[in-house]
């Protein structure tokens, strides 16, 4: 009897706790979202529960929630590159001249 009561106790337990951990997961990237003055804030929180209920595309929702339109993106332009690979080549360059005693008397 005691061992009955105990194991609904702790089924009601972690049924209880799955729902607050869905609840959690599905207002988070909208609550990041929200703080973060994002112009799409209602659309990701609508979106992350969507995607908590279809069990879906919940972590691009919340990458969602930290890209901002129209900020410049981390993903370099072929111009970058190729400023950065001729700063490269400057500095192979002195690395060169400098020699295999490092430069000290």
């Amino acid at each position: 009897m005691v061992l009955d009561i105990l194991t609904i106790t702790v089924l009601i337990a972690l049924t209880v706790l799955a729902g607050v951990v869905v609840v959690i997961l599905g207002t988070l990237p909208g609550k990041i979202a929200t703080r973060r003055h994002h112009p799409q804030a209602e659309a990701i929180n609508v979106a992350s529960w969507l995607s908590i209920i279809t069990l879906g595309l919940w972590p691009f929702v919340l990458i969602w929630a930290y890209i901002r339109p129209g900020e410049p993106s981390a993903v370099a332009t072929s111009e970058q590159l190729a400023s950065l690979g001729s700063r490269i080549e400057a500095l192979e360059e002195q690395v060169r001249r400098i020699g295999p005693s490092g430069g000290t008397p």
